[in-house]
């Protein structure tokens, strides 16, 4: 079996991140006051918000998906890194990796948000 593709595949951006909680009102509520927005969408088990054309989508826990980090981190861009980590450790996250600028000369972070999930945020290199 190959491992080339036999063409390439067509990919867009990402569009939708899935953040899985096992308090869906209170991951709800914390993002609301962290994104300083309410939820765009609301169904059953998930509620998605709506982050610069990509949805970030909180589901609860179930039998096919844990809370927490797992090896896949998505970056979303924001204009001050620094900034943006001290609100959100001051509300109940804490800075897992970072912040750092990395040789790219962009300055990341990662954060543990209250309900074990990552979240990744990057500032563009100066």
């Amino acid at each position: 079996m190959s491992s080339t593709p036999s063409s390439e595949p067509e990919l867009g951006a990402v569009g939708n991140v899935y953040y899985f909680v096992d308090r869906l009102e209170a991951a709800v509520d914390w993002y609301a006051g962290r994104l300083g927005r309410e939820p765009v969408q609301r169904g059953g088990a998930l509620v998605a918000f709506e982050i610069g054309g990509t949805r970030l989508t909180l589901h609860e826990v179930d039998e096919l998906n844990a809370g927490g980090p797992a090896g896949v981190a998505a970056y979303w861009t924001v204009p001050d890194v620094d900034a943006l980590v001290a609100d959100w450790v001051a509300h109940g996250a804490v800075a897992h990796r970072g912040p750092r600028t990395v040789f790219t000369g962009e300055r990341l972070c990662q954060l543990l948000d209250p309900f074990g999930n990552l979240f990744c945020v990057r500032q563009v290199a100066s």
